[in-house]
């Protein structure tokens, strides 16, 4: 049988993967800007009842970082996939999302200076193949609008690389919990004028509304918090199997829900990521990921 954290794994992938469904369904009603700042508004306030005094004071005392995090790792990324998402379907926004181990490689080796092995370069390589298969075999129509939501989604796999390899070197030894809050308050600030801007003329759904609650509450502040409890049980290498997952649910969710057709394409594009993935994380399947027997007796 799996254990907790495999278990833990699995919903949090569900979850993650959900979040592509919930900003289809949003976007394009709601706007991206608005879903935007929906979700990390309300995730921001949840979290803050969570942490500490202590933690809130070093978020104000360091705003000048968190701004530069909440930019890079929350404002770009929301912002760009719910501008893609009223173009793109689910299940292609999950499976491009897959590409952020890619480009956090190449940040690493030109900001790090971290040597770009013949394997990983590789991997790159496959998985930017993966991208072209994906996008060009796909079923929707590909017009200057769908091109723009596809740059769109790289742009935003794109900032969570810089994103976290900043947190990584600017916050390193902070809790995780206060890196979320900060980054998610500073892309509050950093995302309202853009929310304010681009405004529905008309009113929003329940459907919508619903929409970008789930997202804030589901996928941010429950799932954000579940994530750095698997991190501190498991380490960091098999927590990044999440990435394998995520697009599995994405494209189930979109299919079941919103009845996307899942073509030769988005599969053929799917394997190629895994691939790539797997690569770069020189993946193996986490012990405890492994299925265990049923005692007898």
């Amino acid at each position: 049988m799996l254990d907790r954290n495999a278990a833990l794994l699995l919903a949090l992938a569900a979850i993650f993967g959900s979040s592509f469904l919930f900003m289809r369904v949003a976007a394009p009603e709601a706007g991206p800007g608005l879903v935007a700042e929906g979700r990390v508004a309300i995730a921001a306030a949840v979290l803050a009842v969570l942490v500490d005094g202590h933690a809130l004071r070093y978020c104000v005392a360091n705003w000048r970082g968190f701004l530069v995090l909440g930019f890079f790792n929350v404002a770009v990324p929301f912002g760009l996939i719910s501008y893609a998402e009223v173009t793109i379907t689910a299940s292609l926004g999950s499976l491009l999302n897959a590409t952020v181990p890619m480009f956090a490689a190449i940040v690493a080796a030109v900001w790090l200076r971290q040597r770009l092995t013949a394997k990983r370069g590789a991997a790159i390589a496959i998985g930017f193949a993966g991208v072209f298969v994906v996008v060009g075999w796909s079923p929707i129509e590909l017009t200057t609008g769908s091109l723009l939501a596809v740059a769109a989604m790289l742009g935003a796999t794109s900032g969570y690389a810089i994103g976290l390899t900043y947190a990584r070197r600017r916050f390193h030894g902070v809790a995780p919990m206060t890196q979320a809050v900060g980054q998610l308050a500073a892309a509050t600030v950093i995302l309202a004028p853009l929310a304010a801007a681009t405004m529905p003329a008309s009113g929003v759904s329940l459907n919508a509304i619903g929409s970008i609650m789930a997202l804030a509450i589901l996928c941010t502040a429950v799932a954000w918090p579940l994530l750095f409890r698997l991190l501190a049980r498991v380490g960091p290498t098999a927590t990044a199997t999440v990435t394998f997952l995520v697009p599995i649910f994405g494209i189930a969710w979109g299919a079941i829900f919103l009845g996307e057709s899942i073509g030769p394409g988005l599969l053929a594009g799917s394997v190629l990521i895994a691939v790539s993935l797997a690569l770069i994380f020189d993946a193996r399947l986490p012990a405890f990921a492994r299925v265990r027997p049923i005692a007898e007796g």
